[in-house]
């Protein structure tokens, strides 16, 4: 790694805190084209055997094939996933956060261009990323080019250890200013009533589903872990084992609760919501038919 969330502060130059892209980008592309090289580390997981793909979603083939599939597919699930986890904050953050998220309007843009510029930013977002590991892992292009950052420093750790969870640490904070400094930046606004409203019960539910398979996600790569090694010589040594262990459990928790909350909070044409709102009818609903999603 670094922390694959991190990843997304590479592309950051290329977002407006009004959570659009700039010039006819596609930020949903960039933000998720950045995590996208990593998906089968934590798709290993759930599927064992899976993890030697990501040797090819971290090459230049893999950039401008694989990673830009993946990337659609990422897109389709944040689309299930944005309502439902909006649902979750607290009432009166909900309508400035969806305002952030719910992306940008594509009305008057053809699907051909639309889906080129989707494309064009899988790829910038994954670019970034591959550069990024290139200079923060053994035996990649960078590390080949640069042997200086093989040399050990403290503890016996070679350079690009260091850079590895250095730079991880300093672009989650730069992601969290840039995400804090949006959010204030947006007026105060209502959800619109694609957010459902959730009850008590579901609320902790969802936490609870959410921490179980993560626990179960961390459990099974460990296990997996020590079928290879006998020993942990260094925190460095289980510490991805666990992220991706936690990420992987996380995705699948994420996936049932959106899948739930959909299907629990489905509201047909003409039927009320608990706001008194009928689906479809909206200023909010007609506005989110014009948008394509861009995750926060």
């Amino acid at each position: 790694m670094p922390f694959t969330l991190s990843h997304a502060a590479a592309v950051l130059p290329g977002l407006r805190r009004t959570g659009r892209a700039r010039g006819p980008l596609v930020a949903s592309a960039l933000v998720l084209g950045s995590f996208a090289p990593d998906t089968f580390y934590f798709a290993d997981t759930i599927v064992s055997g899976l993890r030697p793909y990501g040797t090819f979603t971290h090459s230049l083939a893999g950039v401008v094939t694989a990673d830009a599939v993946l990337t659609a597919v990422l897109a389709a699930c944040w689309l299930l996933l944005r309502e439902p986890l909006i649902a979750l904050l607290p009432r009166g953050r909900r309508g400035r956060v969806h305002a952030f998220v719910r992306g940008e309007e594509w009305r008057g843009r053809r699907l051909p261009a639309l889906a080129l510029w989707f494309y064009l930013s899988a790829v910038a977002g994954s670019l970034t990323h591959v550069v990024w590991d290139s200079f923060t892992h053994i035996d990649r292009f960078g590390t080949r080019t640069l042997p200086e950052l093989g040399e050990p420093l403290a503890f016996g750790l070679p350079l690009y250890s260091y850079l590895q969870y250095g730079t991880s640490a300093l672009a989650a904070c730069a992601l969290l200013w840039f995400t804090a400094t949006a959010l204030r930046r947006l007026p105060d606004s209502p959800a619109p009533a694609s957010v459902p409203v959730l009850g008590r019960a579901e609320v902790w539910g969802a936490l609870a589903l959410v921490l179980v398979c993560v626990a179960v996600g961390v459990t099974m790569r460990v296990l997996r872990f020590f079928t290879f090694f006998d020993r942990i010589r260094t925190p460095l040594d289980i510490i991805p084992t666990v992220c991706f262990g936690a990420g992987g459990g996380l995705a699948v928790a994420l996936l049932l609760y959106g899948v739930l909350v959909r299907l629990r909070h489905r509201r047909g044409p003409g039927l009320p919501d608990e706001a008194g709102n009928t689906a479809g009818n909206t200023a909010e609903d007609k506005d989110e038919e014009t948008r394509t999603p861009v995750p926060a």
